[in-house]
């Protein structure tokens, strides 16, 4: 069993393309959004699908399930990072 591949490939490869596609996906998606209650759904959903695509990477399978398990998760992960950023960012302008 491998512990956070998806987290591991991010340092090692150029996956961080993805990750910045999800990122720009989430600063996009939190200058819609004017609440912090709306940011920590998007928050828990994007924490919770890169979750799954962990927990699943390390189920062996097929290269193209796992390939897409990458994509999804990094993508997820760059989501949760720019969720962060807003709810933070929300925060300090609303005192």
């Amino acid at each position: 069993m491998r512990y956070l591949p998806i987290l591991k490939e991010l340092f090692e490869s150029d996956t961080v393309i993805i990750f910045l596609i999800g990122l720009a996906e989430a600063l996009l998606l939190g200058s819609c959004l004017q609440n912090n209650k709306k940011m920590g759904i998007a928050a828990g959903i994007a924490a919770l699908v890169y979750g799954v695509c962990e927990v699943a990477s390390n189920l062996h399978g097929n290269f193209l399930p796992q390939l897409f398990l990458l994509f999804l998760g990094t993508a997820a992960l760059g989501s949760l990072a720019g969720s962060g950023f807003w709810m933070v960012l929300k925060s300090i302008d609303g005192r």
